[in-house]
């Protein structure tokens, strides 16, 4: 019988991420029904920074964004040697420095540097989900490819694509509901972090001998 053993920061790793997105989701659908002064369908999740109950979601902007760091690390460790992508892990590394940017430039609404903070806000924006969602993609098929991660790797790879899509509707089509569309987009995002949170706790358990 073979020992087994498991690999104790893959699975930190995975248990935070899956916090982090727990924390996120819970915090930004509790605003959803709180804050009857904004209309969730046309505005979106960064209206919401500000206000009642901004404070918490911006510490789980801040939260997400070091699970974003620890994926960046853990999705690299976790892959075969031969399909490690260091673009892969960069384009994570990327929103977990933009994210935190994106919740604290709310906070200079009705200063002086307004202007310029509304800016550095919708690029922060922007550059998270393009790199996060490129990011998703790569690992998924990365993943589908490795003896060791495919299992249950369709649904990610379906998730990565769908968020892909997404991300070019919220982009391109204009005449939907901004809230609702961006909303939709970040539901996928969460539920690839879950999966990804899955495939590496279920990879944090391996034989001894085991390739690293």
């Amino acid at each position: 019988m073979i020992a087994s053993r498991r690999n104790a920061p893959l699975a930190w790793s995975a248990g935070w991420i899956a916090i982090a997105v727990i924390v996120f989701a819970i915090t930004a659908c509790t605003l959803q029904y709180t804050r009857t002064d904004l209309d969730p369908v046309t505005m979106p999740l960064s209206a919401y920074l500000r206000g009642p109950g901004g404070a918490w979601l911006r510490m789980a902007y801040y939260l997400m964004a070091s699970a974003l760091a620890c994926l960046a690390w853990a999705s690299w460790r976790a892959t075969s040697n031969e399909l490690r992508s260091g673009l892969a892990s960069s384009l994570f590394v990327v929103p977990a420095l933009a994210l935190p940017v994106v919740a604290v430039t709310v906070l200079y609404e009705h200063t002086p540097g307004e202007n310029l903070a509304r800016l550095i806000h919708g690029e922060a924006a922007q550059t998270t989900f393009l790199c996060l969602v490129v990011g998703m993609l790569l690992v998924s098929m990365r993943w589908l490819r490795d003896a060791r991660m495919r299992h249950g790797g369709v649904a990610g790879a379906v998730l990565a694509w769908l968020a892909f899509v997404q991300m070019w509707v919220l982009a391109l089509w204009k005449g939907l509901p901004p809230g609702l569309t961006q909303k939709a987009l970040i539901v996928l995002i969460l539920l690839w972090l879950a999966w990804a949170a899955r495939q590496l706790w279920r990879r944090s358990t391996r034989p001894d001998h085991a390739a690293p």
